[in-house]
């Protein structure tokens, strides 16, 4: 095959069309399986198109491919084995955050006799709800400030805002004896640990994306979305320390459970602010993959680029009523469960089983995403329809329709929890192809903030007079059931991972 020009071609657009510069007519085949057949890709020069997708064509069919300076130079990739503390840093936050956001949920019967009259199943949901609210207010300018100031700066204000909320709700449990004061600063803290759950929750694929080789990536993604899964399981230990209403037990004594687990967490909160103080640093000195060192789109022409992206926005919605209703749902579970005949130390093993069960099989599925390539959508629905069958499931036993037994219970929660996370690292890993050159900051931020803004809906239904807890089950089953609608008109792309496959030494997807 000839050059047209001297230059070599660099850029593609998405639409086959150009604008600029000299062009060239290809036709390439993919080198590895994938849901793609043969297609002809028109190459352009010009890299200021923000519709473009970086490729790389060799252009003559028995010589080498001759350097091309524009071109990543895939010779400049290294993985660090730092990769795994910047990791286990940031999963660490995002575990210490879902905690803080779920500390009240297994507590209720416990923070009710311990501060009679001014705590009750409005003010727990309110204090769940700050996470939604504030997620909803503060996910754009969060998302902005760690596109231009870097993930190190971004991770610096989340941890500095957590140790924050903590230890000013500790303060008036060891200074003071107002319930009054105690409350108004638990609220505060509940804002100061929901604004950091923009970047907790969208952060996770820049993670992936700056430190981490193809072959890792949703794994990576996986790890931060499990741990910070499984700070609602920390939540759910906590009536180990705080105990339970009953006879032999004083309000008084519940209160100083309380303080002692407030003083813990404010601890926690503070050392974790320190670690990334130390060390935590924006990106490694040399990218992991080719993709690595492309610059993506600012955080306008993102924007942009979003709006227009008809696929990315049936993610959205999608992801967002699949996983915003049962996010929020897990916050207040006791309450579901009461009805069933389970009180607070019954639902605390039921609530710990589903996100223990849940994180590990969202751990399986991210590495299964990481070696099989090409079957995201599918296997996407099909867990949806699980998650469906289970929530359905569920309903039959709160109506009364199939005797509850407690295996029953354990089965269909469990099962839904776990089926509804498993979606999680592919609805993030799907977006984020679709969405390429897209920040993956920002296209997190989006997805995730549609998933608050649902739970924020949801839990906003608590505060409607009399209306009791049997209308959760219909919301869980409707909910499973609109959110596999819009997966099903997405076209699959892989528009990332394509490049990254031009060099198979790096690359994760090998033949099967």
């Amino acid at each position: 095959m000839s050059r047209s020009t001297e230059k070599e071609p660099l850029l593609v657009r998405n639409d086959g069309s150009s604008q600029y510069g000299d062009s060239l007519n290809i036709t390439t085949t993919p080198s590895v399986p994938g849901p793609s057949p043969s297609y002809t890709q028109h190459i352009t020069e010009d890299p200021s198109d923000v519709d473009v997708v970086v490729a790389r064509v060799q252009q003559e069919t028995h010589k080498p491919p001759t350097p091309d300076p524009t071109f990543p130079d895939t010779s400049k990739i290294k993985v660090y084995t730092r990769r795994f503390w910047i990791l286990f840093v940031f999963a660490m936050i995002a575990c210490f955050q879902c905690l803080q956001w779920n500390t009240w949920g297994p507590l209720s019967d416990s923070v009710n006799a311990a501060f009679p009259g001014r705590w009750g199943s409005k003010t727990v949901a309110m204090m769940a709800n700050w996470g939604t609210i504030t997620f909803v207010l503060f996910v754009s300018p969060m998302c902005w400030l760690m596109t231009a100031k870097g993930l190190r700066v971004g991770v610096m204000v989340c941890a500095a805002l957590i140790a924050l909320g903590t230890v000013a709700r500790a303060i008036p449990l060891i200074f003071t004896t107002s319930d009054v004061f105690f409350t108004v600063m638990a609220h505060i803290c509940a804002i100061c640990v929901g604004i950091p759950g923009t970047l907790i929750m969208a952060a996770p694929p820049l993670i992936a994306a700056e430190w981490f080789p193809p072959k890792e990536r949703t794994t990576a993604t996986a790890v931060s979305q499990v741990l910070n899964q499984l700070g609602n399981a920390g939540s759910y230990l906590e009536p180990l320390i705080v105990r339970a209403p009953s006879p032999s037990t004083t309000p008084g004594e519940i209160k100083e459970d309380i303080t002692r687990l407030m003083n813990i967490w404010a601890g926690v909160g503070l050392t974790l602010f320190l670690a990334v103080v130390v060390y935590f640093p924006p990106k490694p000195p040399t990218p992991p993959s080719p993709t690595a060192h492309i610059d993506r789109l600012d955080f306008r022409d993102s924007i942009g680029k979003i709006m227009r992206n008809r696929d990315l926005l049936l993610v959205t919605i999608s992801y967002g009523v699949c996983n915003g209703v049962p996010a929020a749902w897990a916050s207040v579970l006791n309450y579901s469960l009461l009805d069933l005949g389970l009180q607070q130390g019954d639902a605390m093993w039921v609530g710990l089983t589903g996100v223990l069960v849940s994180g590990t099989i969202g751990l399986l599925v991210g590495r299964l995403t990481d070696l099989v390539y090409g079957y995201v959508k599918f296997t996407l629905i099909l867990f949806m329809i699980g998650n469906m069958a289970c929530f359905y499931w569920f309903f039959l036993l709160s109506w009364g329709t199939i005797p509850a037994t407690l295996w029953q219970i354990y089965a269909s929660v469990v099962g839904g929890m776990s089926f509804n996370f498993a979606c999680s690292p592919l609805f993030f890993e799907l977006a984020v192809e679709i969405s390429y050159p897209c920040s993956e900051v920002i296209v997190g931020g989006l997805v995730t903030g549609m998933n608050n803004l649902v739970g924020l809906s949801f839990l906003f239904i608590f505060f409607i007079p009399n209306i009791g807890y049997a209308w959760v089950t219909y919301v869980l089953v409707g909910a499973s059931v609109v959110s596999i609608l819009p997966v099903l008109f997405v076209k699959e792309d892989y528009n990332r991972s394509s490049i990254d496959r031009h060099n198979l030494h790096h690359s994760a997807y090998q033949p099967i």
